[in-house]
């Protein structure tokens, strides 16, 4: 919803003084960036101009509130409305500028702004609107901080002439630093982006060559002991959740930077959750011998927050203070409890952060300068990823550093919160089925990759489970059609028939009967969103995490128990 700010009437070149003032005055007075500011002054000014040439006047009216282009974010919106005889189809068809129109200030002013749309009445005139998005950074505004912003705007004096024209220079000069800047920011990303490329290359290698070697050594060597055939599957699960953990932080950057990560908040205590974290890398840290030394696990500080993504932060800040500290370091976890905030710690002793690098170290791709031969120096997205889901929880984090080889530290501080009664208390989640404990239930799996299907018929059966499989969905339709399965683990990107379309195929035919798994190698959040509309009763992201899916099976079979 849009509330209006202001409106202006452009009768005569020196109204469009006007107009070009009162735009920048509001967009300055909701926040828009400079160069937002100068570009929507040019696009308005251009679309003025054209509407006083050929309508003879205009009324141009700003808005401000939800964007109708970008759900979730609040924008500027700008409308001129004319009374002229309207923007020809030969310009303004199908809700795009002709591609040959050049004329006019049109093109120039549509690719000025973030959502631009005219609104034709043949003989009666054209409303033009014009959106720019407010900086995603800002606050979100209220109704009372725009009534507040509305009247400090009235107080404020015009220009004149003279004024104008000297604030338009000075607007251009810095509009010209500022696009300056921005072209030495993109050739720098530029080059960050090309030694990420490389960077990922040579991580996705280094496990992809552990794998492909330790699988040849077993094909070749005959007479394999049980203690080599253990080392070398040791390795191959290792470097496989180390892709695992690569493609995972790749996808987080992605939604993260997107602000697609929808928080499951929860109350939870901090010594626990601290706890619980560092149960995640500890495995690596004790792979590189380190001294780990932990609080308490008191929980004398609660937070609210996401419980997994939150562990998410703390590991990956424990994880690089091992990668970056010498074998036999030392790292120090501490909490400490501050009025309102709690602060967790991650220390190290290992080769600290340069004083250039230091205030850049959050930024996407930025790493360290490194040689060929350092190992796991990491992609540099992982402390991107922490800080911007510090920030979606309320919270900040800040690095420090005495120098070069002196050490670093890294603090996470959070709002906290009342801890939660003793009736809020969630409880203990039943224990995992192990080796044929869990009831003998049907499953119909289905998967075009055959590898996979197999490796996962095979562990749900060592579970107890009588597994169906299929490789496209027409024989999977058919399967459940003679099997009657209780359960369908199904992947999304099945031939012959997706997995959506086997989805409402199989709730058509069975109902509430069957509950139905997707597995897919996408996660996004339309993915999800069409999974539930298919009638799939939850989604799980490739490389399948078989405790989880094991987890949910004895769940499912708990609460038919529960319910007969």
């Amino acid at each position: 919803m849009q509330a209006v700010v202001l409106t202006v009437k452009i009768q005569s070149d020196q109204s469009l003084v006007a107009l070009r003032h009162r735009c920048r005055q509001v967009s300055e007075q909701f926040g828009l960036e400079s160069l937002q500011r100068t570009r929507l002054t040019t696009a308005v000014s251009e679309i003025g101009r054209n509407a006083l040439q050929y309508a003879g006047g205009a009324t141009v009216s700003f808005q401000i509130g939800d964007s109708s282009t970008h759900p979730g974010a609040q924008s500027l919106l700008i409308r001129v409305a004319d009374q002229g005889p309207g923007v020809p189809a030969s310009i303004w068809a199908d809700g795009q500028i002709n591609a040959g129109h050049r004329a006019g200030g049109l093109h120039g002013s549509y690719r000025l702004v973030d959502a631009f749309a005219i609104e034709v009445r043949p003989g009666a005139g054209s409303t033009v609107s014009m959106e720019m998005l407010l900086p995603r950074s800002a606050p979100r505004l209220a109704a009372a901080d725009i009534g507040q912003r509305v009247d400090e705007l009235l107080r404020r004096q015009p220009q004149n002439p003279r004024e104008e024209l000297e604030q338009q220079n000075r607007d251009m000069l810095h509009a010209l630093d500022e696009l300056r800047q921005r072209k030495n920011d993109l050739e720098l990303a530029d080059q960050r982006k090309n030694e990420f490329v490389a960077m990922l290359a040579h991580e996705l290698r280094n496990p992809l060559a552990a794998i492909s070697m330790s699988v040849e050594v077993m094909r070749r060597k005959k007479d394999l002991t049980m203690v080599e055939v253990e080392k070398y599957r040791d390795t191959i699960g290792r470097q496989a959740t180390q892709l695992t953990k690569l493609v995972n932080d790749l996808m987080d950057v992605s939604r993260v930077s997107r602000g697609k990560v929808d928080l499951e908040r929860t109350v939870v205590g901090v010594g626990t959750l601290v706890s619980e974290a560092i149960e995640m890398t500890r495995s690596f840290v004790d792979a590189k011998q380190h001294r780990l030394v932990l609080p308490a696990v008191d929980d004398n500080a609660w937070v609210d927050v996401d419980v997994v993504r939150m562990k998410q932060v703390i590991s990956n800040l424990v994880h690089n203070a091992a990668r970056y500290t010498p074998n036999g370091g030392l790292i120090e976890v501490g909490i400490a409890a501050a009025g309102a905030s709690v602060h967790i710690s991650v220390k190290d002793n290992g080769i600290g952060i340069d004083a250039q690098m230091l205030p850049k170290i959050f930024e996407l791709f930025i790493q360290a300068p490194n040689s060929l031969a350092r190992e796991d120096v990491g992609l540099g997205i992982g402390l991107t990823i922490v800080q911007r889901l510090a920030a979606d929880h309320g919270g900040t984090v800040s690095a420090h550093s005495a120098g070069a080889g002196r050490g670093s530290k890294f603090i996470v501080s959070l709002p906290t919160v009342a801890p939660p009664s003793a009736a809020a208390t969630v409880p203990a989640a039943p224990a995992l089925a192990t080796e044929s404990t869990a009831p003998q239930r049907r499953l119909l799996l289905m998967d075009d990759n055959a590898d996979a299907l197999q490796a996962l018929a095979e562990l749900c059966r060592l579970h107890g489970y009588a597994c169906t499989i299929a490789s496209n969905g027409p024989a999977g339709l058919a399967a459940a059609l003679a099997e009657r399965p209780e359960v369908a683990i199904v992947d999304i990107g099945l031939p012959g028939l997706d997995g959506f379309a086997v989805a409402e195929a199989l709730r058509r035919q069975f109902g509430t009967d069957i509950t139905l798994i997707a597995i897919s190698g996408y996660s996004a959040a339309e993915t999800r969103l069409r999974a539930t509309h298919a009638g799939f009763d939850s989604l799980m992201v490739k490389p399948v995490d078989m405790p989880v899916l094991l987890k949910q099976l004895q769940d499912m079979q708990i609460g038919a128990d529960s319910s007969c």
